[in-house]
């Protein structure tokens, strides 16, 4: 993955969205700028005829297939339409179709989707009030989830299980830590006491239809945005098959070694049970999903060095798991 987003591969990118703003019929005078470079590539479109904006998103090469992104796109627009939450509409092409089928300059073939623009900004996690918009976060997790278990979803529906073979298993999707050169003997043996414990709490809570299913699974601040009193949820590119408490551990990303995670904990839990009630045995679940979650978190920082968050943070990012996995097994974190 390393040459994913090297600089004329963004180029590529960049001119390939801007000859293609016609599919979503926008004018020849409308213009696309990168946003941002995560598992995907994010531009933002504008078209000064008709002061129309949409987001426009370039998948990675080998991620998803055109089935699961159209079955991401069929779970937000179910979301969209029947008012569970606040997002951001899919954008149809002219054609009526969602998933853009495109070539860069240098021939390389991209799968594309657009979605309207949102008002708002990522949450600041610094703010005094981020313990209020963790609440936000646990109830409208819990929207989801019910929407989630009623909802029928087409037949060619398929998207990847975040089970735990998925999230931290050898042939995990983003990566297993064995493989993270950064790690010290001891650290191995660290967080392969950490993954036993894990495993066999997880064994335990098994895979149920009350307890797995359809979820976001990256809640994160940021595919989050706060309009005035709104929480907008976007980014539903991981969602996929996983345990609903995943989302809480997800919601929670990059911020698990900060002094607010009990607080925050505390106040994703009172947002989800002003919807859904939790019982203690799945309260105390949580640190150990969280502790699967963070470590699925360093391995991806590990296997997208391309990507500059990843690249900038990644040896803190280690370093703090390997301290919060010893917390862990000691019985104290999130506490």
């Amino acid at each position: 993955m390393a040459k994913e987003y090297e600089p004329q591969t963004v180029m590529d990118l960049t001119n390939m969205v801007n000859s293609s703003l016609h599919l979503w019929g926008l004018s020849e005078n409308a213009s696309a700028k990168l946003l941002c470079l995560s598992e995907n590539a994010t531009f933002k479109a504008t078209d000064p005829q008709t002061d129309k904006e949409i987001i426009i998103r370039v998948q990675r090469t080998g991620y998803s297939s055109k089935d699961a992104i159209r079955s991401e796109i069929a779970w937000v627009k179910a979301l969209y339409d029947e008012n569970i939450i606040d997002t951001a509409c899919p954008i149809p092409l002219i054609t009526g179709d969602f998933v853009a089928d495109a070539t860069t300059p240098s021939g390389e073939k991209r799968m594309m989707v657009a979605f309207e623009k949102l008002n708002g900004t990522e949450p600041n996690l610094e703010q005094s009030d981020l313990a209020h918009w963790f609440e936000v976060i646990g109830q409208i997790s819990a929207k989801m989830h019910n929407h989630a278990k009623k909802w029928k979803k087409p037949e060619w529906f398929t998207r990847r299980k975040w089970d735990y073979e998925g999230i931290v298993g050898k042939n995990a999707f983003w990566g297993y830590h064995r493989n993270d050169a950064d790690l010290t003997d001891q650290e191995y043996d660290l967080i392969d006491d950490t993954l036993s414990v894990v495993k066999k709490i997880m064994d335990g809570y098994g895979i149920t239809n009350e307890n797995f299913g359809v979820i976001h699974s990256d809640c994160r601040a940021t595919n989050l945005l706060v309009d005035g009193e709104k929480l907008n949820i976007i980014d539903f590119d991981d969602m996929g098959y996983g345990w609903y408490l995943f989302d809480f551990a997800a919601s929670l990303s990059f911020m698990e070694q900060s002094s607010l995670a009990p607080e925050l904990t505390k106040a994703w839990i009172k947002g989800y049970e002003k919807v859904n009630p939790l019982s203690s045995y799945e309260k105390s679940l949580l640190p150990t999903i969280s502790i699967m979650r963070r470590i699925e978190l360093m391995n991806w920082c590990n296997t997208h060095s391309e990507v500059p968050f990843a690249s900038e943070n990644r040896l803190s990012v280690t370093k703090d798991t390997v301290r919060l996995c010893q917390m862990y097994l000691n019985g104290t974190y999130l506490k």
